[in-house]
């Protein structure tokens, strides 16, 4: 029989529920879902921060790469025309020579 009690108190609390709380409840559901809307974006936003950090830092790699091929090539163009002047010279030494 409490069961019985028990129902038609709920049925009744129900029925009790005025216009300005189911607003009122409606509201503060709109918020949470603001709210959960809001931490969804701030989720990507941290992924996006972390992407563009791994990107960053993959490309200061790329530059220290590019950088240490750049001073190489540099210095393989420089020894290329020493040997080129040295060669130069001496073809003039043989013509000089005759």
């Amino acid at each position: 029989m409490s069961n019985t009690t028990d129902s038609s108190k709920s049925a009744t609390t129900e029925a009790e529920v005025t216009p300005d709380e189911t607003t009122r409840v409606n509201e503060v559901m709109r918020g949470i879902d603001a709210w959960k809307t809001r931490i969804d974006e701030l989720k990507q936003l941290d992924l996006a921060r972390n992407v563009n950090h791994v990107a960053a830092s993959q490309l200061r790699v790329a530059y220290e790469d590019a950088a240490g091929s750049a001073d190489t090539l540099r210095q393989g163009v420089q020894e290329f025309l020493h040997d080129v002047d040295e060669a130069f010279d001496a073809v003039q030494a043989v013509i000089a020579r005759g």
